[in-house]
């Protein structure tokens, strides 16, 4: 297998760096040449406490197909990475599809929902800093951010 390209991805693409931010990974994606021979188009693997998300090199419509028939509503964080969309010619038309695989996010993955909407609102893949600082407030709110320590809670 060969890494065609990598992203980071998850909350330190959009908040690492706040100054109290407490993320303790760096997620990545990885679009991979050469998958091996399994079932489904995606391998989730661990190194050191990083997830790394390792995807079969696909076109968009690979990519939204396995999003939503995965059952797993935190693959659709992988569509807020501008570079990625950028890189799948994935529009905000293809991004409005997903509206219901956003909307099960579970509470920890619940600033994707933010990040999500300001996109729509903005009709492309960027953020204003008060949208970004409302999807961070809620990052932290969700995740037991303790104002009084830099990091967060481990719940």
């Amino acid at each position: 297998m060969r890494v065609l390209r990598e992203y980071l991805i998850g909350s330190r693409y959009f908040f690492g760096d706040y100054p109290d931010y407490g993320g303790k990974d760096n997620d990545r994606l990885c679009v991979m040449e050469g998958f091996p021979d399994i079932r489904g188009n995606v391998l989730n693997l661990k190194k050191d406490g990083d997830d790394i998300f390792l995807y079969r090199d696909m076109d968009k419509e690979g990519f939204i197909t396995d999003t939503i028939g995965s059952g797993v509503p935190m693959r659709a964080g992988k569509f807020l990475i501008p570079e990625f969309c950028e890189s799948i010619s994935f529009t905000i038309n293809d991004l409005r599809r997903l509206d219901k695989v956003f909307g099960e996010m579970d509470e920890k993955h619940s600033y994707e929902r933010v990040i999500y909407e300001a996109y729509l609102v903005n009709g492309g893949f960027f953020l204003t800093e008060d949208q970004r600082d409302r999807a961070y407030r809620e990052y932290k709110a969700k995740r037991g951010y303790n104002p009084h320590e830099v990091g967060f809670i481990l719940g």
